[in-house]
């Protein structure tokens, strides 16, 4: 029986119960390979606190110097729209989409359980996809946008480095559009919540079919 490392983390006798369960969609939890074998509100926890860290980029950008104005669209976060912000609401859309994936992997459980063996294999497939997609893709598309902007704390001769660096492009380039860094600290905060709600009634939903 294949076992991740994380379950190692967990209490034997619930590696054992789960083993044992009637569940197969439990059983499959444990048979089965996967490096986030965390349970769903768990995982809810960690996506909302990625998204909910995009909050962070308002007030990164209202602290840039004064001098690093040359290489930005607007010096007020409420407005400006670097193309780097592109790279954070691709991030932010995907803890939201991968979000959904699990709170509907988990009302699918509520609402059937016990499931037959097809709907427990295509439920952690489900659930392993969009752990993968939510904190590995999510994740690094996130991290690398708030570096990027974290770049901007250095002030004009941070930024110039690395437009020379990199041929040229710089990253803050205004998008052109009215989609702007305040907006999507805005959507950040609103879909942290959400997802922190989501988190509690699945947790409760959950507890009902699991005790």
């Amino acid at each position: 029986m294949k076992r991740d490392q994380r379950d190692d983390d967990l209490p034997e006798d619930t590696i054992l119960q789960r083993a044992l369960s009637e569940s197969p969609y439990e059983r499959k939890r444990v048979e089965a390979f996967s490096h986030f074998k965390q349970p769903i509100p768990r995982k809810l926890t960690i996506q909302g606190a990625l998204l909910g860290s995009l909050v962070l980029l308002l007030p990164l950008y209202s602290l840039y110097p004064a001098e690093a104005a040359a290489y930005l669209p607007s010096m007020d976060p409420v407005v400006a729209s670097p193309k780097v912000l592109l790279l954070g609401a691709f991030g932010a859309s995907i803890e939201v989409a991968t979000a959904v994936l699990l709170v509907g992997v988990a009302l699918y459980r509520v609402k059937h359980e016990p499931v037959t063996e097809e709907e427990a294999r295509t439920l952690f497939n489900v659930e392993t996809f969009a752990s993968y997609l939510g904190f590995g893709t999510g994740g690094l598309v996130i991290a690398l946008t708030l570096g990027f902007f974290t770049l901007g704390m250095g002030g004009e001769s941070a930024l110039m480095w690395y437009v020379d660096t990199m041929n040229g492009r710089n990253p803050f380039t205004g998008t052109g559009t009215s989609f702007s860094v305040g907006h999507l600290a805005a959507f950040a905060l609103a879909g942290a919540l959400a997802i922190a709600i989501a988190r509690g009634y699945v947790a409760t939903a959950l507890g009902s079919i699991d005790t």
